[in-house]
């Protein structure tokens, strides 16, 4: 069933990335498409501009002599550039005794720009001029001329206050001393925002020669290329200012009706999170491709790209393309899709139900299995079945491993085979040094037991007697190393870490005597002779691993640590007393134990005097 809903969703998957990848170079050509008209447009004019700027500011109607007049060859030169390029505003020349000549197409201006210079209604051609008089001042005389070139209004501006050689675009000229475009500004007379493409004029006087792309138009033609009824493009130079954008003239208005705004707003001042956005993800990069959603939940693809429109000029250009313009049908295919995967997976499920319903239950016992062999449970009676074979052969064989690692465990330690499953204990000979508390335990007089006792009896009377010795040790964690006749030697803190094992071998030890006393109760009843059982108990360390050959070893305790254990056990026939522990045993676990101190002694075997105590029993 898995397989069959995944073989579906990843259908369905593929379907929707190919629809997406469709959708993203439906958009992205479109963006390509775009860019290359804006760009080319722009570039082709401000080139046009440049070419025809370098070649008036060299002519002698204009470059030879700072007299302007009415009748001066500079205004028809300045006309014929004009019909030469449509998209020019203006052609101008500004004159360093502040003499200014400016001829300006009015024709294509709005009523508010028309209304703003005062031309007549049948005016297309605007003529200013300015001529400093002796006492510096700058009156300006504007004319009209219809399209046939007849005059029809004129003005004398006595105070107009324009100052060409104050603006931006004269005095960064005569500056660099070459050929300049501007950032984009609103222009002084109309508020229309311009591009201005200047040079300085090569005669007998000096000065600059300028003419002015409006903006205002421009931008209506790139919004026209807009990648999508939904798409919009921004234009900005190195800046932040603003070439086109789809609102670029209620910025012009809120820039001349709002004192506090007098300028057009930089690409950082608009105000919309998908642009902020695409700007931050773009980092000043070259070119950039990228998503986002807005905050109606569309989704955007957008690109950032950098030019150069020569020279120092170096602008940006933000297409921003909405995907539901590019995908109107991607979701009826999706949910075609959709339906067909359904239809498919529907159709299997029946085979696939019986077939991997007959696995599943395999595997599922098989499962089971594996969780009790980790536990060391014992095995189910009845086995696995399958009619796949392989299925069939790993039932068996776990079925096999299972009994044979549950028999394992009753002749090792279950912590020892346990941590062999894992791979937490290694198979391979040798020890490390590790602190153990080790315990040892003897049956009093059990050689004369044994001589008088029926085998098979003593062998029933011994066996329950280590089983309920066994259940005490285990349940406080003990790991039983080996058993030594009527002997058993325990210890704590191996193979797994016990912090407190030294309390737990003295539990153990008190448990253990009071399960053997209430096994003697019942020997006795049934005429058997009982097991007095004494214990003995040190900590300290030990090298604890594999002990043997490399066919048969035992994981064991040695040192030092264990044969004083084993004699602490044998000293309680010296003193008469049950369970003797160690001083190091003492001082660890006082304050939790009841003991009875008993004389010193040098321990059979041993070179040093040990302080031995007698655990009486639990703290009350």
């Amino acid at each position: 069933m898995a397989f069959i809903v995944a073989l579906a969703v990843l259908l369905i998957a593929i379907q929707i990335l190919s629809l997406r990848w469709a959708t993203h170079e439906a958009a992205s050509a479109y963006m390509d498409a775009t860019s290359a008209k804006a760009l080319g447009r722009l570039r082709t004019e401000i080139t046009a501009m440049t070419s025809l700027v370098h070649v008036l500011a060299t002519s002698s109607s204009v470059a030879d002599s700072n007299e302007r007049t009415e009748t001066g060859h500079a205004i028809p030169l300045f006309k014929a550039a004009l019909q030469e390029l449509p998209q020019m505003d203006s052609v101008y020349a500004g004159y360093e005794n502040g003499a200014w000549l400016q001829v300006r197409r009015i024709g294509d201006l709005n009523d508010e720009q028309r209304g703003r210079l005062r031309a007549t209604p049948e005016a297309n051609i605007a003529i200013n001029l300015v001529r400093p008089t002796p006492s510096g001042d700058l009156p300006m005389r504007r004319i009209f001329e219809d399209q046939q070139g007849n005059e029809v209004g004129q003005l004398d501006l006595w105070k107009y206050g324009y100052d060409a050689r104050m603006r931006s675009w004269y005095r960064e000229t005569v500056k660099a001393d070459r050929a300049l475009v501007s950032s984009p500004y609103l222009a002084f007379s109309i508020g229309a925002p311009v591009i201005t493409v200047s040079a300085p004029l090569r005669g007998k006087v000096s000065g600059v020669l300028a003419a002015d792309l409006k903006l205002d138009s421009f931008s209506e033609f790139v919004q026209a290329q807009r990648p999508g009824a939904h798409g919009s493009v921004l234009m900005f130079d190195s800046t932040g200012a603003l070439i086109a954008h789809p609102n670029i003239a209620q910025f012009v208005v809120d820039a001349m009706t709002h004192p506090s705004q007098p300028q057009l707003p930089s690409i950082k001042d608009i105000n919309s999170a998908v642009v902020q956005e695409a700007l931050r993800r773009s980092d000043g990069r070259d070119h950039y491709d990228g998503s986002i959603r807005d905050d109606h939940g569309r989704d955007f693809l957008f690109r950032v790209t950098k030019f150069n429109l020569g020279g120092q000029f170096n602008a940006n250009i933000l297409l921003l393309a909405a995907q539901e313009d590019f995908a109107q049908n991607v979701r009826n295919l999706q949910y075609t899709g959709l339906f067909l995967a359904i239809v498919a997976s529907a159709a299997f499920i029946p085979v696939v139900w019986i077939f991997g319903g007959g696995m599943s239950r395999s595997l599922k016992g098989i499962t089971a299995q594996a969780v009790k062999l980790q536990r060391l449970a014992a095995p189910d009676r009845s086995s696995v079945t399958s009619r796949i074979k392989e299925l069939y052969e790993l039932g068996s064989a776990m079925e096999l491993a299972q009994r044979a690692i549950w028999s394992f465990a009753h002749f090792v330690p279950k912590e020892i085979v346990q941590r062999i499953v894992d791979d937490s204990i290694s198979t391979e000979l040798g020890g490390v040094r590790e602190e153990i508390t080790v315990v040892f335990t003897d049956v009093r007089d059990f050689t004369t037991i044994a001589e008088s006792a029926d085998p098979d009896t003593l062998m029933h009377q011994t066996s329950r007697y280590f089983s309920v010795l066994t259940d005490a040790f285990l349940a406080e964690g003990g790991t039983i190393d080996k058993f030594i006749g009527d002997a058993v030697m325990v210890f704590w803190n191996a193979p797994n870490p016990q912090p407190d094992h030294v309390e737990r071998a003295c539990r153990a030890a008190l448990a253990g005597r009071a399960a053997c006393e209430a096994l003697n109760s019942q020997f006795e009843t049934e005429g058997l002779k009982p097991f007095f059982t004494r214990f003995g108990i040190h900590v300290g360390e030990a090298v604890v691993g594999n002990l043997g050959s490399t066919e048969r070893m035992n994981y064991t305790a040695l040192g030092n640590t264990v044969n004083l254990a084993a004699r602490l056990e044998g000293l309680n026939k010296q003193f008469g007393t049950t369970i003797l522990v160690s001083e190091g045993v003492y001082s660890r676990v006082q304050h939790g134990f009841q003991f009875r101190a008993c004389e010193a002694v040098i321990a059979k075997g041993m070179t040093k005097e040990t302080r031995i105590f007698e655990l009486v029993g639990a703290a009350a």
